[in-house]
C-alpha cells in the first residue's frame, strides 16, 4: 500500500492531470444457510473485496498513509463465476439468486463516490457475445441509475494458453495465431462489441461513458 501510495504521488508530480485506477475482482458471497455464523461468514468474505480500496482511501489501517484523494477510479474485474455461495458453488448466470451487475456497480459507488471503470471482463467460446451484451446492458443500466461507469474493457483480448494447462482458452476478440502467427477475429464478439459501441455514443451524454467500450 506504502509503495502504491509513493507511485501515486510520483506520478501526480509530474503531471498533476493523471487519473489513477486501481482494480479488484467485484464479488457477490451469499451465506450456505440462514444460521447466524453463516450468514456472519458470508458478509464478513462479502466485505474482503474492499480491503484494498478501504486501506488506500484511509479508511482501515491509516497508520498506513491512505487518504480519500489516493482512491481515484474504482476499477473492477468482473466475470460470470465472480459470484457463489460461501463454502458451496458457484450462484450461475440466470439462478434466482445472482446478483445484476448494476447493482453491485451501485454498491461500489455507494461505498466511495468515485467514479467506476470495468477493468476486465470477459467469458470464453460461444459466450463471448452474449456477456458482452449482458454486461454492456447492465453498466447502461447502473448509468441511469446515477452510476459514473468509464467505461468497459475486455479481457483478454487475444486467445492465450491456459494458466494451469496450457489448453487453449478462446476468450478474445482476436483468435489464436495461424502457422504464419496471423490472429483472425471473432467476428459474433466484433460485431457486439460494434453494436455496443454505436449504443454507448447514441445515449444522453450524462448516461455515456467518457472511455468509451473497448477491446
Amino acid at each position: 500500500m506504502r509503495a502504491s501510495i509513493a507511485g501515486i504521488e510520483a506520478v501526480r508530480r509530474v503531471d498533476p492531470r493523471a487519473r489513477i485506477v486501481h482494480a479488484d475482482p467485484l464479488i457477490n458471497v451469499l451465506p450456505r444457510s440462514p444460521k447466524p455464523a453463516d450468514q456472519a461468514a458470508a458478509a464478513a468474505y462479502h466485505g474482503s473485496q474492499y480491503e484494498a480500496f478501504d486501506m488506500l482511501s484511509g479508511r482501515l489501517a491509516p497508520d498506513l498513509g491512505g487518504r480519500p484523494e489516493y482512491l481515484d477510479v474504482v476499477g473492477v474485474n468482473f466475470y460470470s463465476d465472480n459470484q457463489w455461495t460461501l463454502g458451496g458453488s458457484t450462484i450461475g448466470f440466470g439462478h434466482h439468486l445472482y446478483r445484476p451487475f448494476r447493482s453491485m456497480l451501485g454498491e461500489v459507488h455507494a461505498r466511495y463516490g468515485r467514479p467506476v471503470l470495468v477493468a476486465e471482463t470477459g467469458a470464453e467460446g460461444t459466450a463471448r457475445a452474449a456477456w458482452l451484451h449482458y454486461v454492456a446492458s447492465e453498466v447502461r443500466a447502473a448509468l441511469e441509475d446515477g452510476v459514473p461507469v468509464e467505461g468497459v474493457c475486455l479481457y483478454p483480448v487475444v486467445d492465450y494458453p491456459g494458466w494451469e494447462n496450457e489448453r487453449n482458452c478462446e476468450v478474445g476478440l482476436f483468435c489464436s495465431p495461424d502457422a504464419d502467427g496471423r490472429r483472425g477475429v471473432h467476428g459474433p464478439l466484433a460485431d457486439e462489441l460494434r453494436r455496443q459501441q454505436e449504443i454507448l455514443t447514441a445515449a444522453p451524454r450524462q448516461q455515456r461513458p467518457r472511455v468509451r467500450l473497448v477491446g
